[in-house]
């Protein structure tokens, strides 16, 4: 059976490869490299060891602000903990006890040095936490889509949602939304306060959905969406 070292140096391998280090080219501090397309993913010639190198920082953020991405910055961190491996995986000290193809599993070094079980999930160049396996297969599926070409996102949601007459969650719109646009968390919580929709409760056809957001953040996707669907958008309002 392989043993486990060479079962994460694979899981963590991206196709920009690996580089130098004291071993292969993952673990804390991630070293120089702008990484690939908007600094999002990991940068050649990185290595774990004792030095330090270029780590989490100003890369591509998306939507509500959260930094997903590598450049400059500080890349100091811990090599080892209860004689653990400690290796930063999207900007996550985590510590990997398993790993099965593009699914691994272990704990998150948290700050106060306690230990958070989790699930990692990767797709491509991209890597997810998850408190169980579904949500980190659901948030790396996400931070892919995320990076399609505006046309592709669009392709995507009508290969999600064909029947464009369906009753679909709310928030499961709202979510797309953010796909789509790149809209905050805190903006489409805000849109939804003052249209007074439950996000829980509420559902909206994939026309309802357009015309509702055409004249919000990322009106141009949406107009696109609609154009998509063949849906006209009411001269009056978008």
């Amino acid at each position: 059976m392989e043993a486990l070292d060479e079962q994460i140096k694979k899981f963590l391998a991206v196709s920009d490869g690996y580089g130098d280090g004291d071993g292969y080219g993952y673990g804390y501090g991630y070293g120089s490299g702008d990484g690939y397309g908007d600094g999002y993913g990991y940068g050649s010639g990185d290595g774990y060891g004792d030095g330090s190198g270029d780590g989490s920082g100003d890369g591509y953020g998306y939507g509500d602000g959260d930094g997903s991405g590598y450049g400059d910055g500080d890349g100091s961190g811990i090599p080892e903990f209860n004689g653990e491996k400690v290796y930063q995986i999207d900007g996550v000290a985590t510590i990997i006890d398993y790993v099965r193809g593009n699914v691994a599993k272990g704990f998150i070094l948290q700050s106060d040095f306690t230990l958070t079980p989790c699930w990692i999930a990767k797709d491509g160049n991209f890597f997810a936490h998850g408190d169980n396996l579904r949500d980190a297969v659901a948030a790396v599926e996400q931070k892919r889509l995320e990076k399609l070409p505006v046309e592709e996102r669009i392709a995507k949601f009508r290969e999600e949602f064909p029947d464009r007459y369906a009753a679909i969650p709310a928030r499961c719109l709202w979510e797309w939304h953010h796909i789509l646009t790149g809209s905050c968390q805190a903006g489409r919580n805000a849109f939804a306060r003052d249209h007074n929709i439950d996000l829980d409760k509420d559902e909206f056809d994939v026309g309802s959905f357009i015309h509702l957001t055409c004249n919000a953040y990322g009106s141009d996707v949406i107009r696109k969406l609609a154009e998509a669907y063949n849906i006209p958008l009411p001269k009056n309002k978008c």
